[in-house]
């Protein structure tokens, strides 16, 4: 197995051309026709990361979120980033990211969260074509409070803490949902007559974008897209037999809660 079918995999999953147009998505480092041994999966690629890899006997590494994300214009060990890279430059660890091409796809990371809080997935928030968008819609089986709602999204994503708006004091039956940054989206929900939005890392002025019209909640960057690592993991298990697929252990979230 060498690193080009791993990166098939993947990419017959969540085509890159399914990404957005800043994104960096694909084979960051690492040599397409090496043999490997054995797969880390992490949702944010870090030095800490690859060590784990490398202790575990693992050479190839597959996170969502992209380490090569702006430009870098020298490497000289300066930066983590930089240092990420010597790293696995050095110790021949590939390392591939699967970003907002998974996003998009309907069984991507919005679809993750609908099954993870027990919604019926119903389409795409943000529809671009027939078979990809960003965001979902779900719907609970039977509407629940909005206390309960939030007690849910606490609890299923291990949240330190929730933001939300002003309470509606409506049930909650149709619910958007777009893993990480889905402040864009807000109008979408609002237009799908969803009861309540759950995403992250919304503003201050956000929460009174609603007026009423439904329950916005963030819940994290990190918590709401952290089961990706399920998806990659399912998905290379799947099709590969012949080494081990591991989920990191090691890597924390960088936002911590007093």
């Amino acid at each position: 197995m060498k690193v080009a079918d791993i990166c098939r995999i993947i990419e017959d999953f969540a085509s890159l051309d399914k990404q957005e147009s800043y994104d960096n998505s694909g084979l960051q480092v690492g040599d397409p026709q090496m043999d490997v041994k054995g797969v880390l999966i992490c949702l944010d690629m870090s030095e800490e990361v690859i060590d784990e890899a490398l202790s575990l006997g693992c050479n190839m590494v597959v996170s969502h979120h992209p380490l090569l994300f702006r430009g870098l214009k020298q490497i000289t060990g300066r930066t983590s980033v930089e240092r990420s890279v010597i790293k696995a430059l050095q110790q021949h660890v590939a390392l591939y990211s699967g970003h907002t091409n998974v996003d998009s796809v309907c069984q991507g990371v919005s679809a993750k969260m609908c099954e993870k809080l027990g919604l019926r997935s119903l389409g795409f928030l943000s529809p671009k074509t027939e078979d990809a968008g960003l965001g979902m819609i779900g719907e609970f089986e039977t509407p629940i409070s909005e206390d309960d709602f939030l007690a849910l999204v606490k609890k299923t994503f291990s949240c330190g803490g929730l933001r939300h708006s002003h309470k509606t004091g409506k049930s909650i039956k149709k619910v958007a949902l777009c893993g990480g940054s889905g402040a864009e989206f807000l109008s979408e929900a609002m237009a799908a007559g969803a009861d309540a939005y759950l995403t992250a890392d919304l503003k201050y002025h956000d929460f009174s974008r609603p007026e009423g019209a439904l329950l916005l909640v963030d819940a994290g960057h990190f918590e709401t897209e952290q089961y990706t690592k399920e998806i990659f993991y399912d998905l290379l298990s799947k099709n590969i037999a012949t080494f081990a697929v591991r989920i990191s252990q090691t890597e924390q979230n960088p936002v911590c809660y007093f």
